[in-house]
């Protein structure tokens, strides 16, 4: 399949079709809550232009899981097979920072390829790390590289050796990476089909899940890429992803290596598209990955996400609508899926508008009923995916309660979400280490863990009783927030396996 704009029309199209049916049959109540005053009038536009995004949002989450399996998924052809007349210097590229995992390191050296080697690039600071790292670097026979300084993050680490190796290609490991053997090999034959490719980003899956968290939530990683990525790469901009990735050095050298920013991968896909290469996905080569272990590592990632996001707006929002390499649906799928996170800020002043000012202003929007459907189906929209892909495999209980349980995970994560971007807007981002550790949580703990959580969210509340006297407007945010202690404390590490089995049991008739 060739990329087409298809998808985005069709997105397009519908988002039209809908919004402004949804806006003339609400005309008469919006002149009403106008009525001719300035301010109501601005917060209205304002008001419009979030929901005409969420909706927009929504759209997109549907159509993207038809598309894939109506329109990609039957025309998705793979890389052929090539018949390599000499073998390129490969390297793996192992990045660590105080989270060493000699296991996944010593699988993913087990290729099917000869003329490759492998560097750990240790920006560890604890000496077990570093002395464990020594140990198996010795017992291997291979290079560690450490740096003097931590500029940049892992991009920093990636460049302080890579400016300066020799190689052909070089292949992105993170601590928990485990590539399969083919991974090499196969990856060369998606750069033989086309010189422009300097990106190939393989598929992955969530393994080795030994938590009750991991095992409830680990299954939305499963999902999520083979459908997502495979349409971004027919439909929209595909990206690296940060791990589980062969780069040429080409490529490489023609972007000056990696931008020096938390969410190095997705900015150097962009530079690398600027300089004239494509990223394109190999659905066929599955590579693994571990979820995060506990809540409070899910906490955390998310925080960098966000952060990452945020930077990434600051720093590229001007290439990218300005580009002439990026097609106007590309410059579209990356505003949908890259700024939705950060939006989250922008998002707390549709809250302020609606719960606060509106109502102090004894102004109000009235919408038509039929509204609330498109509305509550583009909410759990994110979810569709999870459960197609997982209908035929999974206990519809337990898919049930994954979905429910999703929704309450992702909601909780609001506040995160605020905090980090408004941090990274006004200030700058910091590269988290997502932890590998976890222990079990005292309630007490947890209650102290979530105190921001609920001081938010009993604020929240309070004010949409005070100015609207009830808690609806703002009850989608306030409970999943509320529901934190409960997230850290529901999934500890030493849950009984029966009790797993109960919210995530597979059906294997």
């Amino acid at each position: 399949m060739k990329k087409t704009a298809d998808l985005y029309l069709t997105i397009l199209g519908c988002w039209v079709a809908l919004f402004s049916t949804a806006l003339a049959t609400s005309y008469l109540q919006i002149e009403d809550t106008v009525n001719g005053a300035v301010v109501p009038g601005i917060l209205t536009v304002i008001t419009l232009i979030f929901i005409g995004y969420f909706w927009l949002n929504g759209t997109k989450d549907i159509l993207y899981v038809i598309w894939y399996y109506f329109i990609v998924k039957p025309k998705y052809r793979t890389a052929p097979l090539f018949d390599l007349k000499d073998e390129p210097h490969i390297i793996l590229v192992y990045c660590t920072r105080n989270d060493f995992n000699a296991n996944s390191l010593e699988q993913s050296m087990k290729q099917n390829y000869h003329n490759f080697e492998t560097v750990i690039l240790d920006d560890s600071d604890h000496e077990a790390y570093r002395d464990q790292i020594n140990e198996f670097a010795f017992s291997h026979s291979m290079k560690v590289i450490r740096r003097n300084d931590r500029i940049g993050f892992k991009a920093g680490n990636l460049n302080n050796f890579l400016k300066n190796a020799e190689y052909d290609f070089f292949v992105i490991l993170d601590s928990d990476e485990i590539i399969p053997a083919n991974f090499i090999r196969r990856m060369l034959d998606y750069f033989y089909c086309d010189q422009s490719v300097g990106i190939v980003q393989g598929n992955h899956e969530a393994t080795r899940n030994a938590t009750f968290f991991q095992k409830k939530f680990a299954i939305g990683v499963n999902s999520h890429w083979p459908v997502y990525q495979s349409v971004k790469d027919k439909c929209g901009f595909m990206s690296l992803l940060g791990h589980g990735a062969m780069v040429s050095k080409s490529c490489y050298d023609a972007t000056g290596g990696f931008p020096l920013v938390v969410a190095e991968d997705i900015c150097f896909s962009l530079v690398a598209r600027e300089a004239g290469f494509k990223t394109i996905f190999a659905p066929d080569i599955l590579c693994q990955e571990e979820f995060p272990i506990d809540y409070l590592a899910f906490r955390k990632r998310h925080n960098k996400w966000t952060q990452g996001n945020m930077e990434f707006i600051k720093r590229n929002t001007g290439m990218i609508f300005t580009s002439h390499q990026l097609k106007w649906y590309e410059k579209l799928d990356i505003v949908l899926f890259t700024y939705s996170l950060p939006l989250t800020a922008a998002f707390s002043l549709f809250i302020i508008i609606n719960v606060i000012a509106l109502p102090l202003m004894h102004a109000s929007i009235q919408y038509p009923l039929w509204t609330l459907i498109p509305t509550i189906l583009f909410l759990v929209a994110p979810m569709l995916n999870d459960v197609i892909y997982h209908w035929k495999n999974m206990n519809k209980l337990s898919l049930l309660s994954y979905s429910g349980g999703s929704m309450l995970l992702y909601g909780s994560m609001y506040l995160t979400s605020l905090r980090a971007s408004i941090k990274s807007m006004f200030g700058s981002s910091i590269f988290l280490v997502t932890p590998k550790d976890t222990k079990n949580i005292a309630f007490s703990e947890a209650l102290y863990l979530a105190k921001w959580e609920l001081l938010f969210s009993f604020f929240l509340v309070a004010i949409a009783v005070v100015c609207t006297d009830s808690a609806l407007p703002v009850i989608l945010l306030a409970l999943p927030a509320m529901s934190t202690p409960y997230l850290v404390v529901r999934h500890q590490p030493n849950r009984k396996e029966n009790e797993t089995e109960d919210f995530f049991t597979i059906d294997r008739n």
